[in-house]
């Protein structure tokens, strides 16, 4: 039986539970006489138990998940804990959880396949070249399935692997071909944790937005003691449960809302072989478009030529030039919501007819010892038109990559273009373009605020929480 009473107790007692979560003793009181914990602070609780080392199991239903359809892709990498890696499948299993594994080599030589597949019930997949399973490509689909992927434990190896983009097995190939989110349980000697080398790939990692369970400090199985050791089976499952219910709380946050989203650059050709684009990679709009589509917003994403994979979201649709996103942007309309990441071109290059010949740009231009003249067409300003069109949507946000007077550049666009929210960053030095992280702006008619640099997925987050607040004040 559920006894609420004695886990409050445990947790210090109702005024410092209450305290802990910045509400009213009153609450708990509540809690205690209805001996049931209310669904929005379940993860809270879960947090707090795991802060002190409290099994749940004896007080806590099991998780109320049934409804809400999560898979987790557990991968068990070759460490001293990876007999530790049973007690999490336990544990998942017992929640009632989707769970695929895959074991690393080396993992396989502490525990075996067969162990696994007996307590998960399911096949363990274990070789990248396994003819069986690679007619149906499953390392794409191991990669795709899952909302969640943990990796535990994670040792030095597979963060090294996963850091630096090496994709020679079947986990650590997974990794690289995954839009999900990645959980790394790290397990490893002190001295490998504290090298300089896994705490850079480590930051590096972080600044991706790969999630980390720190590592515990204590014993470790070689005789040596501090920073390395693998936290409790059940601590780590505690944290994913509280992921899980925070993703299942905002699961349905955009629902019915439609979000277009324009992203990467744009080209202009000059002639056949030569065209006119900017460095823009798509990464922050492409994390946008997949954390909105992750909350249940309809998203339909325009994207420029870029080099990296599509994310999950309702609707793909890819451009070239600046005047085919124009077009493909208002053939959207009317939306809800408007994103403007994209690095458009703003102008055509159109080489001018020379002294001696006309110019046919439809053919390679050869070159000559004759200086070659461009004139400027202006393209379609998309955000600008669409602000102050009749099909305005109810939020307009742009971007502004700039390379000096950020904050003053920035606010003059929300202005002239007559939109609600710009995200300015400073792009001088090729600062952002290509990178994992972020370092931004967030400017409104009547605030600046500056984010801190972080992993442009964390970036994403933080706009999706602001849109979701602006949603519930303006009632949209």
């Amino acid at each position: 039986m559920n006894n609420i009473s004695q886990l409050i107790y445990l947790l210090g007692g109702t005024g410092l539970v209450a305290k802990k979560l910045k509400i009213k003793p009153s609450a708990v009181s509540n809690w205690r006489k209805l001996n049931k914990i209310p669904k929005n602070k379940l993860n809270a609780i879960l947090s707090l138990s795991s802060q002190n080392n409290i099994n749940t199991d004896d007080f806590l239903p099991n998780h109320n998940l049934d409804d809400f359809d999560f898979k987790i892709l557990l991968i068990i990498s070759g460490g001293i804990a990876s007999y530790k890696s049973l007690e999490i499948i336990r544990l998942i299993k017992k929640a009632n959880i989707d769970l695929d594994v895959v074991m690393t080599e080396s993992a396989q030589r502490f525990i075996t396949p067969l162990l696994v597949t007996s307590l998960n019930e399911k096949k363990c997949y274990t070789d990248l070249f396994s003819v069986e399973d690679e007619s149906k490509m499953n390392h794409i689909m191991l990669a795709r399935r899952p909302d969640l992927i943990l990796v535990a434990p994670a040792t030095a190896n597979i963060m090294a692997k996963l850091a630096n983009g090496i994709a020679d097995d079947l986990a650590s190939t997974i990794l690289l071909a995954s839009f999900s989110q990645i959980i790394l349980a790290p397990s490893m000697n002190p001295v490998m944790w504290s090298n300089l080398a896994t705490q850079e790939n480590y930051k590096k990692l972080l600044e991706r937005g790969i999630g980390f369970i720190a590592p515990d400090v204590g014993d470790m199985a070689c005789g040596e003691s501090g920073t390395g050791r693998f936290p409790a089976p059940k601590v780590i499952f505690d944290k994913i449960i509280s992921n899980i219910i925070t993703r299942k709380n905002i699961a349905n946050q955009f629902k019915n809302v439609s979000i277009v989203i324009t992203a990467g650059p744009t080209i202009e050709n000059i002639d056949p072989v030569r065209f006119v684009s900017n460095r823009s990679s798509g990464k922050q709009g492409f994390a946008i478009a997949s954390e909105l589509s992750r909350r249940g917003a309809k998203v339909t994403l325009i994207s420029g030529p870029v080099n990296i994979p599509f994310p999950k979201c309702a609707n793909v649709i890819q451009v070239m030039t600046a005047h085919e996103m124009f077009e493909k942007t208002i053939s959207q309309l009317p939306t809800d919501i408007l994103i403007c990441c994209a690095a458009v071109s703003d102008w055509k290059f159109v080489p001018k007819a020379s002294a001696t010949k006309k110019i046919d740009n439809k053919n390679k231009i050869k070159k000559t010892n004759e200086e070659l003249l461009f004139k400027t067409i202006k393209n379609p300003d998309i955000l600008s038109s669409i602000a102050k069109s009749k099909l305005r949507p109810n939020l307009v946000i742009g971007f502004a990559a700039e390379t000096d007077n950020i904050i003053e550049n920035a606010k003059s666009k929300l202005v002239s273009k007559e939109i609600d929210l710009i995200i300015a960053n400073d792009v001088g030095e090729n600062k952002v373009f290509g990178q994992d992280s972020n370092k931004v702006f967030f400017i409104d008619k009547n605030n600046c605020e500056e984010w801190a640099e972080q992993s442009k997925n964390a970036v994403a987050s933080n706009l999706a929480d602001k849109i979701n607040k602006i949603f519930n004040t303006a009632d949209i």
